[in-house]
């Protein structure tokens, strides 16, 4: 014989019993709600798009020895083109002036050809080209970006993600620019003409990192920057 519950009393509990007699299912089973239409993750939030390791956009290939996606080559030219024309437009300012100094006059070569054109030259190519070396030092020691760099958004960092010393930077900057000083010195400026040219070339066909010989040899990259 089943017992009665006391009149008045729920025998479900607190809430009122179904059309039916039989009790709610619990929650969780087949057929109540399982927050249908409630965040799930799909369309949350997930990452997708936003900047995965040092900032790089998703989907970009990252090579093994780069911290994230590699500058592209005309990236690069145009940064330092941007960081050239400053300098270029500084040594003709320059060779002008000092060829008023020191250049021999026309009457005085006629009259002596001996006499040397390659000091004014030679001074103009130190002052600028030396004064771009340190301006690469300075600036890339800072934050791994000159002018042209900023602008075209990349930046230089160490090889793998390894930090770079202020020793570093130097010998980077006397590789390249640093060897424009010598722009100035006949036959020698050939040699340097030819050096950069081998060294944007190489920047195009070097893989993965599309190193230069001044990235090779300490160990650089030249990355997109996310900021």
């Amino acid at each position: 014989m089943t017992a009665e519950p006391p009149p008045g009393q729920n025998p479900y509990g607190s809430a009122p019993p179904p059309p039916g007699g039989y009790p709610p299912p619990p929650a969780g089973s087949y057929g109540a709600p399982q927050g249908y239409g409630a965040p799930q993750g799909y369309g949350a939030p997930q990452g997708y798009g936003a900047p995965q390791g040092y900032g790089g956009p998703q989907g970009a290939p990252v090579p093994p020895g780069a911290p994230a996606p590699v500058a592209e080559w005309w990236e690069r030219w145009v940064a330092r083109l941007i960081d050239n024309i400053i300098f270029v437009v500084v040594f003709y300012i320059l060779l002008s002036i000092f060829n008023r100094i020191f250049a021999p006059s026309l009457e005085d070569l006629l009259r002596d050809p001996s006499q040397s054109v390659f000091l004014p030259a030679f001074l103009a190519g130190i002052v600028a080209y030396g004064a771009y070396a340190a301006y690469d030092y300075v600036l890339h020691s800072k934050d791994g970006q000159t002018l042209g760099k900023k602008i075209m958004k990349i930046r230089v960092v160490g090889q793998g993600g390894a930090p770079i010393d202020s020793s570093t930077w130097m010998k980077r900057s006397a590789l390249y620019p640093g060897v424009m000083a010598l722009s100035g010195i006949m036959y020698l400026n050939w040699i340097v003409g030819v050096y950069a040219i081998v060294l944007g070339v190489l920047i195009i066909t070097d893989q993965p990192l599309h190193q230069g010989f001044h990235d090779k040899f300490v160990r650089t990259v030249v990355v997109k920057d996310p900021r």
